[in-house]
């Protein structure tokens, strides 16, 4: 998980990810995002709305480790939701957490063409 989380931090560092719900969801909205990363301690509510969201727009998502390590990555105290905005690293990320095996925790496989 530890590489996921650099990815995630080196996009926040290039300006290619939003940090945070409403960053997320207006990401998603403008169809900036092409990968949500969500925490797995975020409220049952808040989730369905962003998933709700990706599959609207057919926008891949993760649901990977704690507010706080997901917030860690980017620099921040604590985030339950993180989009990546660059196509070239989300694609990074969901072949590194499939390359780890955890097929569990991603939501749309294949990209849109």
């Amino acid at each position: 998980m530890n590489k996921v989380h650099n990815l995630i931090g080196l996009a926040q560092k290039s300006g290619k990810a939003s940090a945070g719900t409403m960053a997320a969801r207006t990401s998603l909205i403008r169809r900036k995002a092409h990968l949500l990363v969500l925490s797995g301690d975020m409220s049952e509510k808040t989730r369905e709305s962003l998933i709700a969201n990706c599959k609207k727009q057919k926008v891949p998502w993760l649901i990977l480790g704690d507010k706080y390590s997901l917030g860690n990555s980017v620099g921040k105290a604590y985030r339950v939701a993180v989009t990546i905005n660059d196509e070239g690293l989300a694609r990074s990320i969901i072949d590194l957490v499939k390359s780890m095996g955890d097929e569990n925790s991603t939501g749309v496989v294949e990209w849109p063409k």
